[in-house]
């Protein structure tokens, strides 16, 4: 069906709504979220504010601009999550930018508990030319025999310059 747009609308009492744009791309074989700038200026990758007004009833409302987004890449999940186990199963990822750099972005990948969970790179880096071609990660379960159940670890994806993307994993708990 094509990548589709659509808004999160952030409110609260006594504030203005807040409409983040969010693009869900289509890749015809998996889920895919692509998080960016609602205003599509790649400039600091915040929207410029635009006012608007617009006549209901007599009454002039202002249009909300949508808010800054910071994400700079994309992730794409097997089977649409990050589940391995104790026994040493893994399962990937993949990460592509959002948008061309200028020049080389090199994204650190590290596992928030090395207890849990060990990733396949400690790096991936993009060029102007690759930017858009989707690098794998594998994330592999650790023992850490303890009957601990289930846990949580996030993959932590940094570059200079962004804020991190986080890639939830499940280590499934063989004890």
């Amino acid at each position: 069906d094509g990548d589709q747009s659509v808004n999160i609308v952030l409110s609260a009492d006594g504030f203005e709504d807040v409409a983040v744009g969010v693009v869900n791309a289509d890749n015809d074989g998996g889920p895919s979220i692509d998080v960016s700038s609602s205003s599509g200026d790649a400039s600091d990758g915040c929207p410029t504010p635009v006012e608007a007004e617009v006549e209901e009833e007599e009454e002039e409302v202002e249009e909300v601009a949508p808010a800054c987004v910071v994400g700079f890449g994309s992730v794409v999940e097997s089977s649409g999550s990050t589940v391995m186990s104790e026994g040493g199963s893994s399962d990937s990822f993949t990460f592509a930018l959002a948008s061309q750099p200028g020049s080389s972005v090199v994204v650190s990948v590290v596992s928030s508990d090395l207890s849990e969970a060990s990733v396949s790179t400690s790096s991936l880096t993009f060029s102007p030319s690759n930017w858009d071609v989707p690098q794998s990660v594998t994330v592999t379960g650790v023992n850490d025999g303890l009957g601990d159940g289930d846990q949580s670890v996030n993959i932590v994806l940094s570059a200079d310059g962004f804020e991190d993307v986080l890639v939830g994993a499940t280590n499934i708990d063989n004890e």
